[in-house]
C-alpha cells in the first residue's frame, strides 16, 4: 500500500493556517454545506508530519496576510485508491469543469468558494474522476 508522507505547516508562520485530513472510509461533506474549514469534520491538525493512505483526504488554507496578493490560498492533497498523490492549489475552477464533464451529480456540482471547491475535488476522487487537466506532450 503506497502512503504519503506530509508536513503541516504554513508556509509563512505569521500568517493564519489551518489543515484537516478526512480519512478514507469517513464521510465527505456535500460542498454546498461547506462555508469554511468549520464546516470540514474532524479536529484541526497540529504542526508535524502526517500521514497519508489511500482514500485519504487534506485540506489546508493560509492566510495571505504578509502579501500583496491578500485573501487565502487553498491546497487539497487526496490519495486515490490506486495510491497516486494528486495536489492541487486554488484556483478551482477547471476540476469543477472537468467533473462536470466526466458526469458528476448535481448535488455536488451546488457549492460556491474555494473550501467547497475543495470538497467537491475529493468525492471526485473517491469516485475515481480525472480531476487534472491532461498535459499536452510538446515536440
Amino acid at each position: 500500500m503506497q502512503s504519503y508522507s506530509y508536513e503541516i505547516r504554513p508556509i509563512d508562520p505569521r500568517c493564519r493556517y489551518w489543515a484537516k485530513i478526512i480519512r478514507a472510509g469517513r464521510t465527505l461533506p456535500m460542498p454546498d454545506d461547506v462555508h469554511g474549514a468549520g464546516n470540514i469534520p474532524g479536529p484541526y491538525l497540529q504542526y508535524g508530519e502526517e500521514e497519508l493512505l489511500p482514500g485519504d483526504v487534506l485540506f489546508e488554507g493560509e492566510a495571505n496576510h504578509h502579501r500583496k496578493d491578500r485573501g487565502w490560498t487553498y491546497k487539497v492533497l487526496a490519495v486515490t485508491s490506486d495510491g497516486e498523490l494528486i495536489s492541487l492549489r486554488s484556483g478551482f475552477g477547471e476540476q469543477k469543469k472537468l467533473m462536470k464533464q466526466q458526469g458528476m451529480a448535481a448535488e455536488l456540482l451546488k457549492g460556491s468558494g474555494d473550501v467547497a471547491a475543495m470538497v467537491r475535488i475529493a468525492h471526485g476522487v473517491r469516485l475515481g474522476m480525472h480531476v487534472e487537466e491532461e498535459m499536452d506532450d510538446e515536440d
